[in-house]
């Protein structure tokens, strides 16, 4: 909701020699809204370097008098009136920003709302206009970008939802957004001549400069992590017939006439507004996980972000739906700001309902792991029958259960794993694709269903250079959550009966474990010497000042993150068989490879002395996942799955 303008008390701006951005604010009369306005600029919590620029639009004099108490505003002035358009163009010529925004005086900003237009602005070099999230009085959407048909009109999409309504929450390309707050490169802005003066007083010169940007081959976006207050018809009211209102239909018809060519790509108003916003994307993809992906506390998250960073390069718009449906803020804004949409409540309350309410449909819906899929396959077949439906199985569950049922050699983990597997044959046979990590995987399903279209979309991690030789490295690196059973029983294993053999022959040997939650029967573990540090968000320093780091897992199933992640840090690593499975690792060559706790602490011992062994591991490891686990790999894979629908 828009406060008063006593409770945004102006002060002061700070002084800037070097502004990344000008803010340029046309301003006629009206000292409450400009001085709300302002207000809230300096309230509001920034870090990108800025100035704020008035051009008094030829006002009375109140409005000069109220803005020269103001220290650190720059004030630019006409002698008369001359609207919008012209007062913008003389801002603009004023600024010294890199980059321009334009803003209304009847706005109010929020915190972060520059960063994000500036960060969104700076993320691509063909990204030329950035809009904001434009919330109304109420407190509903006013405009979340807008869409432009074929006839030359405008919508406003979003109007009326609420501003954290999925549907409006997700960055994406659009027509245009209204200049009441828009960010453009000031290079561009002057190469584009402006806003033109056709338009003046107003109306249609921020759609003609997003046509003349994309002509161009720059792109237009909205950013909804910049929201911004506007009180519409502040400024210019909302009378058609009265002031610079009476412009708006003469300037759509000089607009269309300009643009009639272009206009001819536009979409025809009977495909809807919410086809027509994502028109961008060629197919619609729903994606289902258990709950909201945290990549940075588990692989199998780490890889649902790939999958849907690299959907939108193969020209799906994706929709993420965690099971559960439950917000997670700072995971969900990071989805959001790649232009995923997340579905969750209050917004959606149930998945069933969503598909059946849903007009159109999704091309294609991919269930993560098997718990999702056995409960939701049935179910989304009966509601997108003409969906492709596809199974994402992470790791085998089936597998991993049989597995652990071996080694604790346990009666009721055995029936677990005959149920996992009676489940993802059932699943498998009412999918039309089923997605594996790895070609190990694919051959055991084969074995289990020779008809099953199986594709291996592996996970992959960015390769990073080793910055430290070995002699400035030391200790061991564990990492993984413990959420997770096979890294609890693992660590446990490697703890009792690992550690103590390579203490003989090494007492200063350092552990470090980096992961959420361990539990008790691992902490009591804890000393000097093995070091908990708990979730940690960023582990990158660790891959870098470790000597190795230790997969000891003794069951498990899928692409082992904390094996593959070393390896593309060139950071050498001792691991079991079952940890390295799926990657095609050669052991002394790519992988120190150990079965059994001597063989696991001998090469512990060697990696930690070995500097031969050390420097030829760290070489052939990150050579062959940079060659076989690339994303070009997995958007094959992708490719392969989802383009075999349309042949």
């Amino acid at each position: 909701m828009l406060s008063s303008a006593d409770n945004y008390a102006v002060g002061h701006f700070p002084s800037v020699l070097d502004p990344v951005v000008s803010i340029v604010i046309p301003a006629h009369g009206q000292v409450g809204l400009t001085l709300r306005c302002l207000g809230s600029i300096a309230a509001a919590q920034t870090s990108v370097p800025y100035e704020v620029l008035v051009v008094d639009d030829g006002s009375d004099p109140p409005l000069a008098e109220a803005l020269s108490t103001i220290q650190g505003l720059r004030i630019d002035r006409n002698a008369r009136r001359r609207g919008f358009v012209q007062a913008a163009n003389r801002g603009a010529r004023s600024a010294q920003g890199q980059f321009l925004v334009f803003l209304n005086n009847d706005t109010v900003v929020t915190d972060g709302w520059l960063d994000a237009l500036w960060k969104r602005a700076t993320s691509d070099e063909e990204i030329g206009l950035v809009g904001a999230q434009l919330v109304s009085p109420t407190g509903l959407v006013q405009e979340a970008g807008a869409i432009v048909w074929n006839d030359g009109s405008a919508t406003n999409y979003g109007r009326g939802l609420h501003p954290e309504a999925p549907s409006v929450s997700y960055a994406r390309e659009v027509d245009y957004c209204s200049a009441a707050c828009l960010l453009v490169n000031r290079a561009l802005f002057e190469e584009l001549g402006e806003f033109d003066s056709i338009y003046a007083p107003g109306y249609y010169e921020d759609v003609d400069l997003a046509f003349a940007a994309r002509a161009r081959g720059f792109h237009v976006y909205y950013e909804p992590a910049a929201r911004v207050y506007h009180e519409e018809g502040g400024t210019a009211g909302t009378d058609p017939a009265v002031g610079m209102k009476r412009s708006q239909e003469s300037n759509r018809s000089r607009f269309a006439e300009r643009w009639s060519r272009a206009l001819e790509q536009q979409p025809n108003r009977t495909v809807g507004v919410d086809v027509a916003k994502d028109r961008a994307f060629s197919r619609r993809i729903l994606v289902v996980d258990h709950r909201m992906p945290t990549p940075n506390r588990d692989a199998g998250s780490h890889r649902l972000v790939q999958i849907l960073e690299e959907l939108m390069l193969l020209g799906w718009r994706p929709t993420l739906a965690p099971y559960d449906l439950i917000d997670s803020e700072s995971d969900r804004h990071k989805l959001e700001a790649l232009g995923v949409e997340v579905l969750r409540e209050p917004f959606v309350d149930h998945l069933d309902r969503y598909l059946r309410v849903q007009e159109q449909g999704p091309d294609a819906v991919i269930l993560s792991r098997l718990g999702v899929a056995h409960r939701l396959a049935k179910i989304v077949r009966r509601r997108c029958p003409n969906a492709r439906l596809i199974f994402d199985t992470v790791d085998l569950k089936s597998v991993r259960d049989q597995r652990e049922a071996e080694l604790m050699d346990d009666v009721k983990l055995r029936r677990r794993a005959e149920q996992s597997r009676s489940q993802e044959l059932e699943v498998i046979d009412t999918v039309d694709v089923t997605l594996v990590t790895s070609r190990v995987e694919r051959d055991y399903l084969k074995t289990q269903k020779r008809d099953a279209f199986i594709s291996v979309v592996p996970t992959c991690y960015p390769i990073v250079q080793p910055e430290l030789s070995f002699q400035r490295r030391a200790g061991a690196l564990f990492i993984g959550g413990f959420q997770h059973q096979p890294n609890v029983d693992g660590l446990g294993w490697f703890l009792s009966e690992v550690l103590p053999k390579v203490r003989r022959l090494s007492p200063t040997f350092q552990l470090h474990v980096v992961g959420a939650d361990p539990p008790p029967s691992l902490t009591l573990f804890a000393s000097d010497q093995v070091v908990f540090h708990g979730f940690v968000a960023d582990v990158s320093s660790f891959f870098q000042r470790s000597r190795m780091s230790i997969a000891p897992l003794r069951y498990g199933a899928g692409l082992k993150g904390k094996v593959h992640q070393s390896l593309a840090h060139g950071l050498p690593c001792v691991a079991t068989p079952i940890a390295a499975e799926g990657l095609g690792l050669m052991p002394a060559v790519h992988v120190a490879l150990a079965a059994t706790a001597d063989a696991f602490a001998d090469g512990v011992l060697q990696l930690g002395s070995n500097i031969d062994l050390w420097q030829r591991l760290s070489v052939e490891g990150q050579q062959h996942v940079k060659r076989y686990f690339s994303e070009h790999v997995l958007r094959a894979g992708l490719a392969e799955a989802l383009g075999s629908f349309w042949h």
